[in-house]
């Protein structure tokens, strides 16, 4: 599951190519997932989100943060981790820079597989595996490192090829408060080792 960032001062991200794929991807240099304690608000008015709950499916998820590669591509959970969720926490993944995080005006992103690799087994279900069955109205819960929890409202469950991802939509609105979750979905494509399509669910903050 990749996230292609063009070089730019503004973020404009591409589709998510691959998510839980034949095999494990290359070290991506994203910490271990499941850590037990909280990580260190950030500086800004925001504190740091920690962990994704869905109630309507039943999984939660502590949060780790992605950064980018050198290849100007969004980290990703280890793939041998599938129920890791993680969020965009900047380039560099400091506590400065282009990122959005959940509670502020923006578009904030978690990222989670929809399958992947455990103990050897290809196909396991990630922490997004069911993210399709979501529908508006379903809740999605954000807790963050002050031990808030935000609540965020399904606004849209959408389903894109990846040659017609619409990163400006997923990505950069920024007229109030949103959460986009993304994984793969759609037909697998044993040929290139890939999901064909992207799964979003677009969220707002409840009021």
């Amino acid at each position: 599951m990749n996230l292609r960032v063009l070089a730019s001062t503004a973020l404009a991200v591409l589709a998510l190519t691959s998510c839980g794929s034949e095999a494990p991807p290359g070290s991506q240099d994203v910490p271990a997932g499941g850590a037990e304690s909280a990580p260190a608000s950030s500086a800004a008015d925001t504190p740091l989100p920690w962990a994704v709950e869905i109630p309507k499916l039943g999984v939660r998820s502590t949060l780790i943060p992605l950064g980018l590669t050198e290849a100007r591509e969004l980290e990703v959970p280890p793939v041998t981790d599938p129920m890791q969720a993680g969020y965009y926490a900047g380039e560099r993944r400091s506590e400065v820079g282009d990122e959005v995080l959940p509670g502020q005006v923006g578009s904030a992103v978690i990222a989670g597989h929809v399958d992947g690799i455990v103990d050897g087994r290809k196909g396991q279900p990630g922490i997004f595996h069911r993210l399709h069955e979501l529908t508006p109205g379903d809740e999605v819960l954000v807790e963050q490192a002050d031990g808030n929890t935000l609540r965020f409202v399904v606004t849209a469950v959408q389903r894109y090829a990846k040659d017609a991802f619409p990163s400006a939509r997923v990505y950069e609105r920024n007229d109030k408060p949103r959460l986009n979750l993304i994984t793969c979905g759609g037909e697998f494509d044993r040929s290139s080792g890939h999901y064909r399509d992207n799964v979003v669910v677009e969220t707002e903050l409840a009021t």
